[in-house]
């Protein structure tokens, strides 16, 4: 703001301020809302001109006609009553005030800053035809009690406030880190996507927050990894399955597209379901397992199966039409692996066998894949020796969430 604006706004402030000052407004409690200048600016009136970098609120019970009769910190008379009430705000010690009702012989009011109120000092207030009181209302917002930049809106009327914090902080003080779409979802129930910050380690990382039903149920859906199955980066034997490094966190704002990325979410963001994408040529289909963990990372780098029971015609349905798998075996879960190394595995899938048994997996339906026959499909479906539905080498973009 430039000085001729500030000029402007202080000219503005004062016609509103004197016209209730000398009764000429219904309200009797009167907004002053007043910009502290930064150093070495000079206001319009260089009288009233406060030295801090800031901006401040108050308000006054206008009181018509009374007098507190109490030790005065300061007495001055004045052209104008705006300077009075600003005097005041600029006095620590100042909790009300009097003056005067008319102007005196030299055209000046008087004006009384005062230490103490009517309510301290009641038996000290009475009614006076010459003078109005003004006791101020101290802001329940001047302490700055909403935490990491929220803004806080005070209630006069009960002497409370509430904190409209940013979209990455959460509590009555704005003072708990967002650290999933689920607590900004639960808070707003808003289906509308969004790109949030959360608060997974020293630095904040953005996300695209999955907001509503788009295929996995209502929520609001973290993303975890989205995984591209004609590459290798999460092959089954890669190490980002085991570790805690990110990779590509600028995938995590992109949504369903073919971006690769793995995000802190992976490791430092607990749930309760896990949605499952794959998108082949333009079409997405997803499915859901309901399950709590820690963390993505605590199911799956230690090495260890661990089993679900969505059923192989669940998993098929993220394929499509085209899926196919072997009849037998039918092992699903987590660091799913149907024989030696080179058969079929998958760090989230299904694997099956043409035998009454998972020694040879020869199928397999998943993200983070591998082994015969195409061990560089690492998100889709691969089928052969008698599978139910022909041979089949399907890759596709793959996307995890949770919730």
């Amino acid at each position: 703001m430039d000085i001729d604006q500030i000029a402007i706004t202080i000219l503005k402030l004062r016609r509103e301020l004197t016209a209730c000052l000398s009764l000429h407004c219904n309200s009797n409690l009167i907004k002053i809302h007043f910009i502290l200048l930064n150093p070495g600016m000079k206001s319009a009136e260089q009288d009233w001109g406060p030295s801090d970098q800031a901006a401040q609120q108050s308000y006054f019970l206008k009181e018509e006609f009374h007098y507190l009769d109490v030790t005065q910190i300061r007495k001055f008379t004045i052209f104008d009553m705006f300077h009075c009430p600003l005097a005041c705000l600029r006095n620590n010690l100042c909790l009300s005030l009097n003056v005067a009702s008319s102007r005196g012989t030299e055209g000046k009011f008087w004006c009384e800053l005062l230490s103490s109120d009517k309510n301290r000092n009641a038996e000290n207030y009475h009614k006076n035809t010459s003078s109005h009181h003004f006791s101020i209302l101290r802001s329940p917002c001047s302490s700055s009690p909403c935490q990491n930049g929220g803004t806080c809106i005070p209630n006069f009327n009960s002497n409370t406030f509430d904190c409209l914090c940013k979209e990455s902080f959460l509590g009555e003080l704005c003072e708990k880190a967002v650290k999933s779409c689920k607590e900004v979802y639960e808070v707003n129930k808003s289906n509308v996507s969004k790109l949030v910050s959360l608060h997974l380690g020293s630095q904040p990382t953005t996300v695209l927050c999955h907001m509503g039903d788009f295929g996995c149920g209502d929520g609001g859906w973290t993303p975890v990894m989205k995984i591209n199955g004609n590459k290798s980066t999460f092959h089954y034997d890669s190490g980002y399955w085991s570790n805690k490094i990110e990779y590509n966190t600028a995938g995590g704002e992109t949504g369903f597209d073919s971006q690769e990325t793995k995000l802190p979410t992976y490791w430092d963001t607990s749930f309760s379901k896990i949605c499952l994408g794959m998108k082949i040529g333009g079409q997405i289909r997803f499915t859901v397992i309901n399950m709590k963990a820690s963390s993505f990372y605590s199911l799956i780098a230690d090495e260890k199966y661990r089993n679900t029971s969505l059923g192989r015609d669940t998993w098929k349905k993220l394929i499509g039409s085209e899926a196919s798998l072997q009849r037998y075996c039918n092992t699903e879960g987590f660091n799913v692996i149907c024989g030696g190394s080179d058969f079929s595995k998958a760090r989230i899938g299904t694997a099956t066998n043409n035998q009454d048994n998972c020694l040879s997996c020869d199928s397999r339906i998943g993200f983070g894949t591998g082994g015969q026959y195409d061990p560089y499909n690492t998100c889709g479906n691969e089928a052969t020796r008698e599978p139910d539905n022909g041979d089949k080498h399907i890759k596709a973009m793959g996307y995890i969430l949770v919730y």
